[in-house]
């Protein structure tokens, strides 16, 4: 808590423009720091909010022209300093979006404000959320928790659909407190941390544009195509076929809005790949799912979800390859740790072959699944009839004679006694390595060294970009890009360091 006498200015609309006009005469990264360094007060000052609201509001223009210059400049710089300007650039909507967020909390302000500090505060979290993607930044657990705030307090004072005139042309569109949130809701669900930078800012057009089409409900529902728990986090793939919502979770229906992105129904400046590659995301992967084959031959496997089924494989062939190593039995078996993907019979245009030895996972949970042919070349599609496992999850895919592959579970949809799953291969050879945390305590990572470059899979936890994990027994690695955040693994781009 503080009071404004560590503010660089005083409470009314003449000091401030005075402060802000200084900061005119100033490089913009120099006004971009003194900015932030008042945003930061602001968000934890103890002032009266009903005179700080316009005040707050009054900087949102500088604040968002601020961080959208530091992030233009970011894309120019190498990569280590491009990460600390684009930082700044987060900080300062995360700071004042904050702000607006304790004038609403602290129960100051008049009931004809509240919405309008609501509608800002959302706005800036989406601004936020642009650039945090636009670097590939981890999604910020804080500022969903206080969307999720700030949107039960509108649904219950039925502010939701109350339109919003705002003073500032970057902000009036959407021009409602449920536009904005579906707008961030929709720009969340497109996973736009797994597009190029370029297509990320098209995302967030598209999403300004399209969130009317966005179905959401508080409601409990079936078969939504998204869910949203307002107690934390931000929005993920219902986690199964047949999945129903409960009491405080939103439910997010996307089919309508993937059709019409789908038929050309809404424009968008996404290259032809990417709408192609969202609107399957968008509406359930049916197109994957309506190429399936039915017919024989079937196919055989073992689907054992969770990360902690991929590093015990990987950890059982990494003894077993010391073990061979140390007995002489290496001169055949160079291959051990290739664990390249195997083909399909239909798939050997784009699966390398894998000499590796296939370990038994007896002591790992698994799940009888039947390979189905499909004319994909970027996913598997399984049959199953346990279908336990969650949308969103990683595991191992094992046949007999057949090294198991790593899959990514990205869709499922039920029937009466059956469910179709989505698999998307990680291509690469993998390895495992341990690494200590803070407290002492030893997690593991999964790599995966493909010709994209290399990434690493990680038991879900804080970290930040440009940090770095020392491996045991190992190279260390430098975090640069997060491209999944979820409640099964955190996976980011790396490079290493011997």
């Amino acid at each position: 808590m503080t009071d404004t006498a560590s503010l660089p200015f005083q409470l009314t609309s003449e000091s401030l423009a005075g402060w802000l006009k200084s900061l005119s005469s100033l490089a913009p990264a120099v006004a971009a720091n003194q900015l932030n360094l008042a945003l930061k007060e602001l968000a934890r000052t103890n002032a009266d909010a009903a005179p700080l609201l316009p005040l707050l509001i009054n900087l949102s223009p500088l604040t968002l022209h601020l961080a959208n210059s530091l992030a233009n400049l970011a894309r120019a710089e190498a990569q280590g300093k491009a990460y600390k300007i684009a930082k700044l650039a987060v900080q300062l909507l995360r700071h004042l979006s904050l702000a607006l967020c304790r004038t609403v909390e602290s129960n100051q302000l008049a009931a004809e404000s509240q919405p309008i500090a609501i509608f800002h505060a959302l706005q800036l979290i989406g601004y936020c959320q642009r650039i945090s993607a636009l670097f590939y930044e981890p999604p910020s657990a804080t500022l969903w928790k206080k969307t999720a705030l700030l949107y039960q307090i509108a649904s219950k004072q039925d502010w939701l659909q109350r339109e919003i005139v705002a003073k500032f042309a970057d902000l009036r569109q959407p021009n409602s407190i449920e536009g904005v949130v579906k707008r961030n809701l929709l720009f969340a669900i497109c996973a736009p941390n797994r597009y190029p930078a370029v297509e990320i800012e098209q995302l967030f057009k598209l999403a300004a544009i399209a969130q009317p089409l966005l179905e959401t409900s508080m409601q409990p529902s079936r078969n939504p195509d998204f869910c949203w728990e307002l107690k934390d986090g931000e929005p993920y793939p219902a986690k199964r076929g047949h999945w129903h919502t409960s009491r405080g979770t939103v439910a997010i229906r996307s089919h309508r809005l993937g059709h019409a992105l789908r038929l050309g129904e809404i424009s968008s400046e996404l290259p032809q790949a990417a709408l192609n590659k969202l609107t399957q995301h968008l509406c359930g992967y049916d197109q994957l799912f309506a190429t399936v084959d039915l017919k024989p031959p079937i196919l055989p496997a073992q689907f054992f979800p969770g990360l902690s089924s991929v590093q015990a494989y990987l950890s059982s062939q990494d003894k077993l390859s010391k073990i061979m190593r140390l007995s002489g039995q290496t001169a055949n078996r160079s291959a051990m740790r290739d664990m390249s993907l195997v083909p399909l019979e239909h798939e050997k245009n784009f699966y390398k072959p894998s000499t590796g030895h296939v370990s038994n996972f007896s002591n790992q949970p698994g799940f009888t699944v039947t390979l189905l042919r499909n004319h994909s070349k970027q996913f598997v599609v399984a049959e199953s009839a346990d279908a336990a496992f969650n949308t969103g999850d990683i595991g191992m895919l094992s046949r007999e004679q057949q090294a198991p592959r790593l899959m990514l579970v990205r869709r499922q949809v039920a029937f009466e006694n059956t469910s179709l799953i989505a698999l998307e291969p990680v291509l690469g050879e993998l390895s495992i390595y341990d690494f200590s945390i803070g407290d002492g305590d030893t997690l593991q990572a999964v790599l995966v060294n493909a010709e994209s470059g290399t990434e690493v899979f990680l038991p879900k936890g804080k970290y930040a970009l440009e940090s770095k994990i020392s491996l045991a027994h190992g190279p260390s690695l430098q975090l640069k890009s997060c491209l999944e955040f979820n409640e099964y693994y955190a996976r980011f781009r790396v490079t290493l360091d011997s």
